[in-house]
């Protein structure tokens, strides 16, 4: 079953981390780079995607003034961010799992929050793909990243 657990830099996520198979971060932030901005804000959220107790997916919840780099509302969006599967895990259907299980775990935590947002790279057609079926929708908002252009996404709660 797959599971949403907040990273607790203790020695057993610390571990999990150190494992994780994330060669190519072509798209995306590998987990070391994204808790190194994580760990001393307390608007943001690392997160490990778990099968089996192995972390098989990582990503990072934004709350409040950080969200507005995608034009998001800073009161009511949750922006995504440095979203990836270990490559040791790909095609195995968890990313569509996570982002099944997501909306859930989000109207937990933050009860106020009434949307979830990313910016998905114009080169990265599988994310895409995905996010469209997990039914995200273009927001018609653009940004621009290291590799060019990036489409903002967002699915309301």
């Amino acid at each position: 079953m797959l599971k949403l657990e907040v990273y607790q830099n203790n020695q057993e996520d610390r571990d999990r981390i150190a494992n994780y198979q994330l060669a190519d971060a072509t798209f995306t932030a590998t987990p070391q780079q994204a808790l190194a901005i994580a760990l001393d804000n307390p608007d943001r959220f690392p997160l490990m995607v778990l099968a089996d107790d192995e972390m098989v997916g990582f990503f990072v919840l934004i709350r409040n003034e950080d969200v507005q780099e995608v034009g998001a509302d800073p009161t009511t969006a949750i922006l995504i961010r440095s979203l990836s599967i270990a490559e040791n895990h790909r095609g195995q259907g968890f990313a569509r799992q996570m982002l099944q299980a997501l909306p859930q775990f989000v109207r937990e935590r933050f009860p106020s929050a009434t949307s979830l947002t990313l910016s998905v790279d114009h080169g990265n057609l599988p994310a895409q793909k995905l996010y469209e079926k997990a039914g995200y929708e273009d927001t018609g908002r653009r940004r621009y990243g290291q590799y060019g252009e990036q489409f903002v996404l967002s699915q309301e709660l």
